[in-house]
């Protein structure tokens, strides 16, 4: 294995994804739609495991795709953020967010072929929680825990990119990032939780 701690530590955000997935689920109604998200952010992991732990024994082109499957990963858990943060809204914001949803999927689709598309689709992602962290805010008046919760992941996802380019002695610096991303995970798991139990699904028609 060749990087045998941030393997893990991929291991262990997959892990704790499909926990918080598993427990939205069974909610159902609209936290299914969350339950999506952090489905696609544990299989980000699961392949961010492979590509740290194996990817020396792949060949080039299979890292390539590999890397490209995180990247779409990434967009897919976009996507369902803010379509699970539009789907209790009023009609015309609904569809306004929707429609916003799918082009942005689309374009981070579009731009993974590019030397940054990766990390464009990190900005696509981290853009949609400050989307659904603008709708919490406007509806602080009935889940006021939820976007206090959310800031706390935004703040803590911002914290683990700045300490990727910080030299940590005896540690890769993806492992300090991927600890600190396992704690903003929960807070948005918190977040989630905050807003209720088991929403309806409302039609989109």
């Amino acid at each position: 294995m060749a990087e045998p701690i941030t393997t893990l530590t991929d291991y262990a955000i997959a892990l704790e994804c499909l926990l918080l997935a598993s427990l939205l689920f069974v909610q159902g109604g609209v936290q299914r739609l969350w339950a999506a998200a952090f489905g696609s952010v544990s299989g980000v992991a699961l392949l961010g495991g492979l590509y740290h732990g194996f990817g020396d024994q792949l060949s080039l082109l299979q890292r390539i795709w590999l890397w490209q499957g995180m990247g779409i990963a990434v967009a897919i858990a976009s996507f369902f953020t803010l379509v699970a943060a539009a789907v209790p809204l009023r009609r015309e914001v609904r569809w306004t967010l929707l429609a916003l949803a799918t082009a942005k999927l689309v374009g981070a689709i579009a731009v993974g072929f590019t030397l940054w598309g990766f990390a464009l689709r990190v900005t696509n992602y981290l853009s949609a929680l400050i989307i659904v962290l603008l709708v919490q805010w406007l509806q602080r008046h009935r889940h006021p825990g939820a976007p206090v919760w959310l800031l706390g992941a935004i703040a803590l996802s911002g914290l683990g990119a700045v300490g990727l380019l910080i030299p940590w002695p005896g540690v890769s610096p993806l492992v300090v990032y991927h600890l600190v991303q396992m704690v903003a995970l929960f807070c948005i798991y918190r977040s989630v939780a905050a807003t209720g139990q088991a929403r309806s699904v409302r039609g989109l028609g």
